[in-house]
């Protein structure tokens, strides 16, 4: 048995930790709903704030690399392909993170422009 925040997690259970929960406290991250990719500029993080991707001393060492990939691919897809959405009006799901009920079905074709 072990205590947490005054409750009781009994022998055997596990304990695990809402990363939506902290991601939108507002004491962390201010307007947390508010799309703002600009909010990590000059950003410095308080003591213990989950992060995701590490930071400091277990920064990944292909995060780079991954980035250079990530924008490589972005680059081909976004000018060589057009995405069209199945079902547009489809409701969402909120657990355990928000996403629409079909998982976003799209229908994606190569455009017939060239990419630079």
């Amino acid at each position: 048995m072990a205590w947490i925040s005054g409750y009781i997690i009994p022998k055997g259970w596990k304990a695990l930790t809402w990363f939506r929960s902290i991601h939108m406290d507002s004491e962390i991250y201010p307007n947390p709903k508010e799309f703002n990719p600009s909010r990590w500029d000059n950003y410095t993080p308080k003591p213990v704030t989950f992060l995701p991707f590490g930071a400091g001393s277990r920064l990944c060492p292909g995060n780079d690399l991954a980035k250079l990939e990530i924008a490589i691919f972005l680059h081909h897809f976004l000018l060589g392909y057009e995405v069209e959405r199945l079902n547009p009006q489809c409701p969402l799901m909120h657990l355990p993170h928000p996403r629409p009920k079909d998982n976003c079905l799209a229908r994606i074709k190569k455009c017939s422009r060239s990419v630079a």
